[in-house]
């Protein structure tokens, strides 16, 4: 029998083209393993079965390419989609970097501008409301700031009132400048702490010289020295009228000390010219009345300065020298002991005007405005 010759079907390599193209754009669902927490997904490749019937191997390899990309741009896209679901990937950190950078991308402006605009929006802010409890915080430290202040002020206070009082107590206390012997227009004090003899009489007489008192005033002139007590503070007391005298240098009789009083006004008359004068009250006028005989050998002397210099010698009638001595004249009807210059002027003398008050001056016209004023204080 004769075999008949099997002729190759030519429409089979066509039908297996088109199988395998239909099965490149079916996309077959992926196996899927179950992922545990902690653990990354390791994606399989996908693998391609050979579903093309017989006489595939027969197919031009551009279609086998052809066919084999779409798998391999599956396997592809499904990396990130599995990367993005798996839980233990770390997340970037969006910082204003980023911001202004994408300001910079998206607005094409420059990165000083974009810090210059955000700095700006900043400033902009509204400032946050104050809550009634931040309010009351407020005013309850401003409460206690204000009544600190208060107690620092009061303290301060305190402090200096104690340290002016203490001051005050170490100061001398202010001496009385009033006199009960004889009214003057002025007082000036003249400490005798710390001064020499000498030193005293050239102030006198540079007082007595530069004296600015109005025309028949009288300035009162008060030694005084520091009087130390334990029980009293420091003050300054009216010297005696023995302090004074030895204060200058001056050697009264200790009789004449003893017979008149503790105080004595000293003073300087503007009158013709400014010349001093002593009131001194006396306890004892016969006693008083001899001292000032005994002591007008050196009377002038040890008053001087402060009273005009007369020479102890004079020339009598026949051009001889003598001792100067007292003379007595009468001054508004009472009896004065004076002593002349050469010239025949009195430069000193003393009166009793009363026997409790002994008057020592150098212008007679001194002398009438003592009187006066001892007669305004009912003295006389």
């Amino acid at each position: 029998m004769p075999q008949t010759a099997i002729t190759p079907n030519r429409n089979v390599p066509a039908i297996g083209n088109d199988i395998a193209k239909i099965l490149a754009d079916v996309k077959l669902p992926e196996r899927r393993e179950p992922v545990i927490s902690g653990e990354k997904t390791i994606a399989e490749a996908q693998k391609k079965f050979d579903t093309s019937i017989v006489g595939s191997a027969m197919h031009d390899p551009a279609d086998k390419a052809a066919g084999a990309a779409p798998a391999a741009n599956t396997v592809s896209q499904s990396g990130p989609k599995e990367a993005e679901k798996n839980p233990s990937s770390v997340a970037a950190v969006h910082t204003l970097k980023n911001d202004l950078q994408g300001v910079v991308q998206d607005k094409k402006i420059s990165l000083v501008r974009a810090v210059s605009l955000e700095e700006d929006r900043r400033a902009r802010k509204v400032a946050p409301v104050e809550t009634p409890a931040t309010q009351q915080r407020s005013k309850r430290t401003f409460a206690i700031i204000f009544t600190t202040l208060i107690l620092l002020g009061l303290g301060v206070a305190a402090l200096f009132g104690v340290f002016f009082v203490m001051n005050q107590s170490q100061a001398p206390l202010p001496t009385d400048t009033s006199s009960s012997i004889l009214f003057a227009e002025q007082s000036v004090l003249l400490p005798l702490e710390g001064q020499s003899p000498g030193d005293l009489k050239r102030l006198l007489e540079s007082g007595r010289a530069g004296s600015g008192g109005a025309l028949g005033s009288i300035t009162r002139i008060i030694p005084v020295i520091v009087a130390a007590s334990t029980d009293d503070p420091v003050q300054n007391r009216a010297a005696t009228f023995g302090e004074f005298m030895t204060a200058i240098g001056a050697h009264p009789p200790e009789e004449l000390l003893r017979a008149l009083g503790g105080d004595f006004f000293f003073g300087i008359h503007t009158a013709d010219e400014n010349a001093p004068l002593f009131v001194v009250p006396v306890t004892s006028h016969d006693h008083a009345f001899a001292a000032m005989l005994n002591w007008e050998e050196v009377l002038n002397a040890d008053l001087a300065p402060v009273f005009t210099f007369v020479p102890t010698l004079a020339s009598d009638a026949n051009g001889l020298p003598v001792q100067r001595t007292y003379q007595d004249v009468v001054m508004r009807n009472y009896d004065v002991r004076a002593l002349r210059d050469d010239a025949g002027d009195i430069q000193l003398y003393y009166s009793f005007p009363t026997q409790n008050i002994l008057v020592i001056a150098e212008s007679p016209y001194s002398f009438t405005e003592i009187l006066s004023r001892l007669q305004a204080g009912r003295k006389l």
